[in-house]
């Protein structure tokens, strides 16, 4: 087996370059990562996902290898991979590269349905999984795959990877702390000024560290409390027990949703958020505005009703954010919009005066 000591002083070179042109580039995230491999080592085809700490894959971004193969493996194939970090949690935390032929002869695989029915009908034959942790958790998994045409993985390649892991997986760390907070700023941005429905943020001792100024309108529209500390009260107490009576909102028509810190546009500091709306029944107009959209664009649209981002769509449906554009624009097309800021205020905030 091949030592770090030696590798050639070429190799060496080339992953000091590439840790170097990495840190520079470190704001291209995801998309800058996987190009870099193709252009410093020859990795072309790769999928760059998300893992959870049970070793989940979600939000797929995918470099040089088609969406019908991602949706293909997440439908049918992941619990089929070899190299799934499911099935291997303890070793990647021992090692951070893995090729097929270290968990399966070569053999056995090419008479597996893995191969035969999924990587033989995509063009792909060679496989090597790369899982990166930093701060004691996962952030981050790489697969990178080569055709029957093409060498196999060497013992070269399972070594840069563990000398680049930790580079690797610190700046995904970082970008998943900057990701936080920039999704939290989007979702502020959004409720600041457009909205009609009121929106707080609170803390984990639910302590109110923002709210919209919809929040006010409501609080000066209703005349019902005496200050607005009262109306955040009133929500909270009506929210933290089952057993509570009634928020007074609630009693003027009003709906009220919390949500959880498991949503993932709350950061660390901002754990639940509060949605204040007018209860208006438009179901029925709804359903004749949707008729003409597919099953998958109607699942795009509830997620965009609930205020998610692309990314955060891609990530619920394990699609790429590129087919999630392309269904928002066949949504734009067939409700008659031509941005996703006029889809997004009927939505939202289902204003039907301002349809009317």
């Amino acid at each position: 087996m091949l030592t770090k000591a030696s590798l050639p002083k070429s190799e060496y070179e080339h992953l000091v370059k590439f840790s170097s042109a990495l840190s520079a580039n470190v704001k291209n995230g995801a998309n800058g990562l996987q190009h870099m491999l193709t252009q410093h080592f020859g990795y072309r085809s790769s999928i760059l996902w998300k893992i959870d700490q049970e070793g989940n894959l979600s939000n797929p971004n995918n470099h040089l290898i088609s969406d019908y193969l991602v949706e293909d493996y997440v439908s049918n194939f992941h619990n089929y991979d070899y190299l799934h970090p499911k099935n291997h949690l303890d070793l990647y935390r021992e090692r951070a590269a893995l090729r097929l032929e270290d968990v399966i002869s070569l053999n056995e695989y090419d008479y597996s349905i893995y191969y035969k029915d999924f990587m033989k009908k995509h063009g792909h034959y060679h496989k090597m999984t790369v899982v990166f942790h930093s701060h004691n958790k996962f952030v981050g998994v790489l697969g990178i795959t080569k055709p029957l045409s093409e060498k196999g993985f060497t013992e070269v390649d399972l070594h840069r990877c563990q000398i680049l892991a930790p580079i690797v997986s610190n700046i995904l760390y970082m970008e998943s702390e900057y990701e936080e907070l920039r999704q939290e700023k989007n979702i502020l941005e959004a409720f600041a000024f457009k909205s009609h429905t009121g929106f707080i943020l609170l803390d984990q001792d639910y302590k109110v560290i923002y709210m919209n100024r919809a929040v006010w309108d409501i609080y000066n529209e209703t005349a019902i409390y005496k200050n607005i500390e009262s109306l955040v009260e009133d929500i909270i107490s009506g929210l933290l027990s089952p057993f509570s009576r009634s928020s007074k909102l609630k009693l003027l028509g009003y709906k009220i949703n919390i949500i959880g810190h498991q949503e993932p546009f709350l950061s660390k500091v901002s754990r639940f958020a509060i949605l204040i709306e007018r209860n208006n029944d438009e179901t029925l107009q709804e359903s004749e505005i949707l008729i003409n959209l597919t099953t998958r664009e109607k699942e795009v649209y509830f997620h965009l009703k609930k205020g998610c981002t692309y990314k955060e769509i891609a990530e619920k449906l394990f699609i790429s954010i590129n087919t999630v554009n392309k269904h928002i624009k066949n949504i734009y097309r067939k409700l008659g919009v031509n941005s996703r800021a006029s889809l997004q205020a009927p939505l939202l905030w289902n204003d039907s005066s301002s349809r009317s």
